[in-house]
C-alpha cells in the first residue's frame, strides 16, 4: 500500500514527481517539452512556505525543493524570466481547492491570491503540459 502523503510536504512532492515520470499522460503531453516551473506554495498548515521547481525535459521530471518558515524570503524573490517559463504562488487554501476540483483555474486568476508569473503567450501554449501536471496531482492520493 502507497504512504499517503499530505499535500505540499516534502514527501508528497517527491512522490508526485516520481508520479510524473511513470505517467503516460503526462509523458505524452510532455514529450516536445523543455522548461522549468516553478509552484510557490504559501503558508502550509505547518507554517512553511514551499517552492518546488520542476525541470522538465521532455516528459522526464527532477525537482527542486525549498522549504521555509513562513514567511519565507522566497516570497520577495524576484521572478528570473531567463531561468523559469513560469511561477505561480498561491497560499495552500487555493492550491487545496484547486486539487480538490472546488475552483477551476479561470476562477483562480481572478483571485487576488493566485499570482501568475511569465511570458503568458508561452504559458498558454503550454496548457496541455500545465492540465497534465494538475491531473497528475489531483489524482495522487493525499492528506490535506
Amino acid at each position: 500500500m502507497t504512504d499517503i502523503f499530505r499535500y505540499w510536504t516534502p514527501e508528497f512532492a517527491e512522490y508526485y514527481v516520481a508520479a510524473l515520470n511513470d505517467d503516460a499522460g503526462f509523458q505524452k503531453a510532455a514529450r516536445k517539452f523543455e522548461d522549468v516551473i516553478t509552484l510557490v506554495c504559501l503558508d502550509t498548515p505547518d507554517g512553511k512556505d514551499v517552492c518546488q521547481t520542476l525541470h522538465i525535459d521532455r516528459g522526464r521530471v527532477r525537482q527542486d525543493l525549498e522549504v521555509e518558515d513562513a514567511p519565507g524570503a522566497m516570497r520577495a524573490r524576484p521572478f528570473d524570466k531567463k531561468v523559469t517559463m513560469a511561477r505561480t504562488t498561491t497560499p495552500y487554501a487555493i492550491w487545496c481547492r484547486l486539487d480538490r476540483g472546488q475552483m477551476n483555474v479561470a476562477q483562480a486568476l481572478v483571485s487576488p491570491d493566485y499570482k501568475v508569473e511569465g511570458p503568458k503567450l508561452k504559458i498558454a501554449r503550454s496548457l496541455g503540459v500545465l492540465n497534465a501536471l494538475s491531473a497528475v496531482a489531483s489524482k495522487l492520493p493525499k492528506s490535506y
